[in-house]
């Protein structure tokens, strides 16, 4: 059961990024905040051609709660290419490597939900 439910996620993921609902809010942000979020912290000012959720979508239990983080305003920063790929390295969240052991440990947590052990 929770096998099914992490790939019920991967999908749901692709299918949120795919939507025509993203990409609207994708570009109300960029004309919101056009340039680099983390940037600016730093007195630079680069524009930002990337939305990046603070919070992983990915991270959601349900479709739902991965729809919640997708699509709220408040969880997506502006951010050039460079930055995008500094804060996922930082996180250990770049490469195929990192990614398929952040799912290993999504699927295991999910497991121990399921079955009341965390």
């Amino acid at each position: 059961v929770g096998q099914k439910k992490f790939i019920m996620h991967g999908k749901e993921y692709i299918r949120l990024m795919n939507s025509k609902e993203w990409r609207q809010l994708r570009a109300i942000k960029l004309a919101q905040d056009p340039y680099c979020e983390e940037c600016q912290r730093h007195g630079i000012y680069r524009l930002a051609s990337v939305v990046h959720h603070k919070i992983e979508v990915e991270s959601g239990l349900t479709p739902a709660d991965c729809k919640r983080l997708a699509f709220d305003l408040n969880n997506l920063e502006s951010v050039c290419p460079q930055c995008h790929r500094e804060i996922h390295k930082n996180r250990k969240t770049w490469g195929r490597d990192n990614h398929q052991q952040r799912e290993r440990e999504r699927l295991s947590q999910r497991k121990a939900r399921l079955m009341g052990t965390k």
